[in-house]
């Protein structure tokens, strides 16, 4: 198995490539989200195109870094959904969205998982200091994995040797490397742990304080050719079904998103 993954990958989705020959439909949507939305996405598109059944949502999911890229590169992309402010504010510094759109959808955790048949003896964060494999996403692309490198930082364990740290293109994929007993421990968003819950075991939530809020932001993408389907869709997300559904699959909500909630960013 890699124990990194050098790049950042930025080739465009067959799905993108499809929006650029077929943009001019009225009824076609392209959401750009982080991967550890895919779950709880699926779900409310389903409900949301059985009444909306003259619109067609693509969904790209993947690390936000990544996601980010495609999108200044050019990708045909209506909404974009981050699982940190730091994607959303260099686009937004780009004027790449539209600042009204703009809020903070959901937030999340960082939990401590191990395999749930590993009998290693982690009972803590600190007991990463003798982990012979410990996964994380990728922190240079992957906001799950800075949130890990943050937490480690505050439990006195940035200096963990190299060769112990094994890195993931994005959350689910680490979550699957735990899952597999490829690794001894792994860092994720509690919401992937939650659906690998007969896989994987949850030994402990990362304290308050050790690292940035972890918040989702939502927004609209000037270069979008159906605003409006775009924001009632986002709508739809921030209303009562869409928390409903985001709560049943761990995450907090925010709130609904209103145009007096835009230009939120991660708090200082």
């Amino acid at each position: 198995m890699n124990k990194r993954f050098a790049g950042v990958r930025l080739g465009w989705f067959p799905a993108l490539f499809f929006l650029w020959i077929a943009q001019g439909e009225a009824a076609e949507l392209m959401v750009s989200a982080a991967s550890s939305l895919t779950d709880a996405l699926n779900v409310l598109k389903e409900v949301y195109q059985s009444r909306h059944p003259d619109e067609t949502i693509f969904f790209n999911f993947g690390a936000s870094g990544p996601l980010e890229k495609q999108i200044e590169e050019g990708a045909p992309v209506d909404l974009f959904i981050s699982a940190s402010g730091k994607e959303m504010d260099a686009l937004q510094q780009k004027k790449r969205i539209r600042d009204d759109s703009r809020c903070n959808l959901l937030s999340n955790e960082i939990v401590l998982i191990v395999p749930k048949a590993s009998t290693a003896s982690i009972r803590g964060f600190s007991d990463l200091a003798r982990v012979p494999r410990l996964v994380m996403g990728d922190p240079g692309f992957v906001p799950a994995g800075r949130y890990a490198k943050e937490i480690l930082k505050f439990q006195g364990l940035s200096g963990l040797p190299e060769d112990r740290m094994v890195y993931g293109e994005n959350v689910r994929q680490v979550l699957e490397y735990v899952a597999r007993g490829d690794v001894d421990a792994g860092l994720v968003f509690s919401t992937d742990a939650l659906i690998m819950k007969d896989r994987v075991r949850v030994i402990a939530v990362a304290p308050n304080g050790s690292h940035e809020p972890i918040l989702y932001p939502v927004a609209i993408l000037k270069q979008s050719t159906h605003p409006q389907a775009a924001r009632e869709f986002m709508d739809f997300l921030a209303g009562p079904e869409g928390r409903e559904a985001f709560s049943r699959f761990g995450f907090k909500t925010m709130g609904k998103c209103r145009a007096d909630q835009s230009n939120q960013r991660n708090p200082s």
